[in-house]
């Protein structure tokens, strides 16, 4: 008897900035994903966020109201920790946030994953890492050992962070920062591109430079 083809789920990315853009071109090359689901579009508060950029997609709707069927499921493509937060807290109730690992990834044994977690090509996550729920790891960033990465953070281009380092919720570590092995940062942290962090962070803010220091405003 002939099997009949499994039909496809259909499938938004929620946020169409940079991110967005990136993680559209990295399902373009994943056939063994796109022959699963069936991508609609973007969705996003700013309805004209693709109106200078080219995308085989368009921002159909915002993501808080639209109206999703029972089988759609979503990705998370919002760098921002503080509006993934927002809008996670509301869609999750409505729609399926997936996960979605790039195969050219490379992820070690002992790793966790939460999810809603967006794992983007050439990313190195050593062994016996965590990374809860809604994180983002975009490409070349290197996880090392027994890091654990707090819901909502998102790791940006590049960024190396040693072993055994403790990331908190909502952090933003910023592209080509580095953090040295045993290091904490506390919760609703922004790290500036290119920043050196040898010290713990507590204090809630953006830290820039070599080594990261609290701006003052």
């Amino acid at each position: 008897m002939e099997m009949k083809p499994l039909k496809k789920r259909n499938l938004y990315l929620i946020g169409a900035g940079e991110l967005g853009r990136e993680i559209e071109s990295w399902l373009s090359f994943d056939k063994d994903f796109l022959d699963s689901w069936n991508i609609i579009g973007f969705l996003d508060r700013n309805l004209d966020a693709l109106a200078n950029y080219p995308s085989d997609y368009k921002v159909i709707g915002v993501p808080e109201s639209f109206d999703y069927l029972p089988d759609d499921a979503a990705i998370m493509c919002v760098a921002s920790p503080k509006i993934k937060k927002r809008i996670t807290e509301v869609i999750c109730k409505k729609v399926e946030i997936i996960s979605y690992i790039s195969p050219k990834a490379i992820i070690a044994k002992f790793t966790k994953i939460g999810g809603g977690v967006v794992v983007c090509p050439n990313a190195i996550i050593s062994t016996n890492v965590i990374l809860n729920d809604y994180v983002a790891v975009n490409i070349g960033s290197q996880i090392g050992h027994d890091c654990i990465i707090g819901p909502y953070s998102s790791i940006m281009t590049n960024v190396d962070l040693g072993g055994h380092t403790i990331i908190g919720e909502s952090v933003f570590m910023g592209s080509n920062s580095t953090v040295i092995p045993k290091i904490k940062i506390s919760d609703n942290i922004f790290v500036g591109a290119g920043a050196i962090v040898t010290r713990n962070l507590r204090k809630e803010g953006t830290y820039s430079g070599n080594p990261a220091l609290l701006l003052r405003f």
